[in-house]
């Protein structure tokens, strides 16, 4: 009897291993010398701006660019968190240091009980009931009686996230110390928040998620409990959004009824996931930060014209490789730098 041989797979190399995570890892350790060599005033503040949008592109991606069901209701998660945030701090005290992680899970919960019933909802039906939800809110925000509680069009204002500790500083050093603090903050979660999408969508759990995108009804037949991954998969991309609003709100009070806006909390990160690359966490990552970094780079160029212009360059894009640009190149880029870069260590 012919004894068949076990297959043995070899476990990567150390070098194969630096090989995948020493660009990532250099391209965090540039972006955190930037306050420290010099970024002030403006652009450290939207750097923490687009730190805390990477939260809500991952979150669409993660669980839209997978299985293909476009949640059209982020802002509603995004903007209760907010409110909660404020709430808490105006009507009982509590400091906003305090009421992030709060928010975010009462925005999380909030979200799960509101939309549960529409994961039961196939193709573009969970999307229009998604989005009718940020509509509604924001109109109860302006509204009385409402408006007399939430602050109406003029908002909720409240003393940023550590003021109370930049307050204590003399006055030359409040401002940086602010805007260092929460670019800081911002870009540490962001960058766990990046691994830990990463590591879902390419796990067991994330093809899961992509077998229903790419056919549930055959997903099911082969034993997968659709509604239980869309439901897991729906709770850990809110909890992003929530904690983006959270994130949001403690930085850039006061808070208004625009955070219910599409145009200002949807269309940004559905366009970074788009141009990015649908399901893939990193173009839609590196597209997040390409897209309102130029976007902010074209307002001192062209003013008021810049949506126009920006807008026609989104749709050549994306008509152009609607599958996505940014992960196409990053592949590309990728395997030179990959080539060239580590050519050396590979006899090592």
């Amino acid at each position: 009897m012919v004894e068949v041989s076990k297959l043995v797979f070899a476990k990567p190399s150390k070098v194969s291993k630096v090989r995948k995570i020493l660009p990532f890892l250099t391209v965090v350790s540039i972006y955190l010398t930037l306050p420290a060599i010099g970024l002030r005033g403006f652009w450290i503040d939207v750097l923490t701006r687009v730190n805390i949008f990477l939260l809500i592109t991952l979150s669409l991606d993660l669980y839209s660019g997978t299985t293909f069901y476009l949640n059209l209701g982020v802002p509603f998660t995004v903007g209760v968190s907010a409110y909660t945030l404020a709430l808490l701090n105006r009507y009982l005290g509590v400091p906003v240091e305090y009421s992030i992680l709060p928010s975010a899970i009462t925005s999380t919960i909030f979200s799960f009980t509101i939309f549960i019933p529409s994961l039961r909802v196939r193709g573009a039906y969970f999307s229009i009931l998604s989005l009718l939800l940020p509509i509604i809110l924001a109109g109860l925000v302006t509204s009385q009686p409402f408006s007399l509680y939430l602050g109406g069009e003029g908002g909720i204002s409240y003393f940023p996230l550590f003021f109370s500790y930049a307050r204590a500083l003399p006055a030359g050093e409040r401002v940086f110390f602010l805007q260092a603090s929460h670019f800081y903050l911002s870009a540490a979660v962001a960058i766990v928040a990046y691994i830990i999408c990463y590591k879902i969508a390419y796990s067991d759990f994330g093809f899961m998620m992509r077998s229903i995108g790419q056919d549930e009804l055959l997903a099911e037949a082969t034993g997968i409990n659709t509604f239980r991954v869309k439901l897991i998969g729906f709770i850990a991309s809110s909890f992003l959004s929530a904690l983006a609003g959270a994130l949001y709100a403690a930085m850039r009070p006061p808070i208004t009824a625009d955070i219910f806006v599409p145009a200002n909390t949807l269309v940004p990160p559905l366009t970074a996931v788009i141009l990015g690359g649908m399901g893939t966490i990193v173009g839609p990552a590196i597209a997040n930060y390409l897209t309102l970094i130029i976007y902010e780079i074209l307002w001192g160029v062209l003013g008021s014209w810049r949506i126009i212009l920006y807008m026609c360059l989104l749709i050549v894009l994306v008509l152009l490789r609607p599958q996505g640009l940014i992960y196409y190149l990053y592949l590309k880029m990728k395997q030179v730098f990959s080539v060239r870069i580590f050519k050396h260590l590979g006899g090592v």
